[in-house]
């Protein structure tokens, strides 16, 4: 099969790209060669092969532009929780200094490679295939569709929370050549990234393994879909649910900054519900999400602010490691991903069981149970900081502190931006030593510029969506 760009029609709507050829493998889970010099039909025509297929997905999540390192960084990057130094490699500049151009190539990457993934995962959905192992598959890709979808509409849309009649991103369930789609509305998108983890669940596989996404990984999922539209009682349900039923557990104090030194596919059903594999044969290389903040390029550190949020006694310290910028100035080093320099590359986390019980005690403050609310809360804060005392706050005070117990726990995942957008705060940044144009910024909400332009590749490609352009670029 060939890879190549419709020229005529949106940059979004791909040919088959290598991934059904699953150039791509896993450590895992990766039959290297079953799916090779196969037709679109022939690859998709039986069980076996349509697994092989989404393999080929599980392995375009990794890429650079996608959890790979921009999904993760940005989130954090573009909020309060880090900074980039003024000696840096060149990489997010503008994103950090809030002056990105519709030419910008990391948001272009982003929406292209996103749009790959989707195409892939409307391959292994729409496949003329039954029996064996398909209904378990399709559930699987439905997951990861919705994934997707969540990451671009936080990215290039103002939040649900906001305006949820507002432009989103277009929605492409189903690979038609001809295709010029517009922007659905926000309210579209969040409604099929629903629809598609409820599909999920009637056939999500069980847990096995952390790399795979399973059951209660998707009602996770779904928990943090209906938080981000303010739909709290759906949000505390599901939350409840993956907490009460579901195997998995928080890592303990003492082994918590084991947990994020163990570059290994996990089976323990500890802390990590979903992870993206890197393997030593599959990864980004020297382009890793770690080597980003740790031993590789080391651009970007944790915000002194951050930092001064932990105290001593939180074993979250144990990835801050007191040091210095290139450029020498002092600074707090993340090393939440500390194997860039090794073979086996850290898995980049996707979703945690502690996020889980933190969207459980949000929806509950919201919905006025302050009981609930802390004990969930508490669930993690007091695991994390065993000298701690728990929340007492109620009401808006409490909701306040889950949000903060949410920066501190989430830190470096990729969430703190899209929370504040979602609950339509400002991002208040403080000043770092040694950091590069955008640091001390005091960015408001709303604020035309914290969502991305669309790509002008996009624009230009693709005439429905010409005149779709966010406001302000």
């Amino acid at each position: 099969m060939n890879t190549k760009y419709i020229t005529n029609t949106s940059s979004i709507i791909l040919l088959l790209t290598a991934a059904l050829a699953l150039g791509s493998c896993s450590k895992s889970f990766v039959d290297k060669s079953s799916a090779f010099n196969l037709s679109m039909t022939e690859a998709l025509s039986t069980p076996e092969l349509l697994q092989t297929d989404l393999n080929g997905l599980y392995a375009e999540l990794r890429n650079v532009d996608q959890f790979g390192r921009d999904f993760p960084v940005l989130g954090d990057l573009e909020s309060d929780n880090t900074f980039l130094e003024a000696r840096n490699s060149g990489r997010y500049v503008y994103q950090f200094a809030y002056t990105v151009p519709v030419t910008d190539n990391t948001t272009q990457a982003i929406w292209q490679e996103s749009y790959n993934g989707i195409l892939d995962a409307n391959q292994i959905i729409d496949a003329k295939v039954t029996g064996g192992t398909t209904a378990a598959t399709k559930a699987q890709a439905y997951a990861l569709r919705a994934l997707l979808y969540f990451k671009l509409v936080n990215i290039f849309a103002q939040p649900y929370t906001s305006d949820s009649t507002g432009m989103g991103v277009p929605l492409v369930l189903h690979y038609d050549v001809n295709a010029t789609p517009g922007r659905a509305t926000v309210a579209q998108v969040y409604h099929q990234i629903v629809s598609d983890l409820r599909t999920a669940l009637v056939a999500a596989p069980e847990y096995t393994s952390s790399v795979f996404i399973s059951r209660y990984a998707v009602e996770g999922l779904l928990a943090r879909a209906y938080l981000y539209m303010g739909d709290y009682a759906d949000a505390a349900t599901a939350a409840v649910d993956v907490i009460s039923n579901s195997p998995f557990t928080l890592v303990s104090p003492g082994a918590y900054q084991s947990f994020w030194a163990n570059p290994n596919v996990q089976t323990s059903a500890i802390e990590v519900m979903f992870e993206i594999d890197c393997d030593p044969v599959n990864n980004n290389g020297f382009d890793d999400l770690g080597g980003i903040y740790f031993n590789g390029y080391q651009d970007i550190y944790c915000s002194l602010d951050l930092a001064q949020q932990y105290s001593s006694t939180d074993v979250r310290t144990e990835v801050l490691v007191p040091g210095y910028t290139k450029g020498g100035a002092p600074a707090f080093l993340v090393a939440k991903f500390p194997n860039a320099t090794n073979t086996d590359k850290d898995n980049i986390k996707v979703i945690r069981l502690a996020e889980v019980y933190l969207i459980a005690a949000e929806a509950e403050a919201q919905l006025g149970d302050n009981t609930d609310a802390q004990n969930y809360v508490n669930a993690v804060a007091v695991m994390r900081d065993p000298a701690f005392g728990g929340y007492t706050d109620n009401g808006a005070t409490l909701v306040t502190d889950i949000v903060q117990e949410r920066r501190k726990e989430l830190a470096f995942e990729g969430d703190r931006k899209y929370d504040l957008n979602r609950l339509g705060l400002a991002i208040d940044r403080k000043r770092n030593q040694g950091a590069a144009s955008g640091d001390g910024l005091s960015i408001p909400f709303p604020y035309e510029f914290r969502v991305a332009p669309i790509p002008q590749q996009e624009i230009l490609r693709n005439p429905t969506i010409k005149g779709q352009q966010n406001p302000g670029y």
